[in-house]
């Protein structure tokens, strides 16, 4: 029963993790063709792209600040091993978001280059479940 515990309570805190770092970092990187866009559009255009790029970074404030009470909240209802499984999964998860965000297109593995940082990167959530069972039990 343990065991079943730890893995519905890993999938639950990959789904928060995951979404908060894709949350926060979907946002640090800009658009190149808006940039172009903005370059070459109209005014009217170049309005509307300065209110989105504003948008952005209060989104990622707020993302970040949701971070802190996230990894918060985890520390002070559980312990910190609980948390430091939270930042194993976004560790892991970040070198496949950023390689989505720059070819604009889901993760495929075959695609990817298969470096030291593919094989860390792979390995490092699954490092988070026995770090999980053994903080929680």
């Amino acid at each position: 029963m343990n065991i079943l515990i730890t893995v519905v309570f890993y999938l639950i805190l990959m789904f928060l993790s995951v979404n908060l770092l894709g949350f926060l970092v979907r946002g640090l990187f800009t658009n190149p063709d808006l940039e172009r866009i903005k370059q070459q559009g109209h005014e009217f255009i170049k309005n509307e792209i300065n209110k989105s790029q504003r948008a952005d970074k209060w989104i990622n404030l707020i993302a970040l600040l949701l971070m802190i009470i996230y990894f918060y909240a985890l520390f002070y209802f559980w312990n910190a091993g609980v948390a430091i499984v939270a930042i194993l999964i976004m560790v892991g998860r970040l070198p496949d978001l950023v390689w989505e965000i720059k070819h604009r297109r889901k993760t495929e593995p075959e695609l990817m280059k298969k470096n030291t940082l593919y094989y860390i990167s792979t390995i490092l959530p699954w490092i988070g479940l026995p770090i999980l069972y053994f903080s929680l039990y």
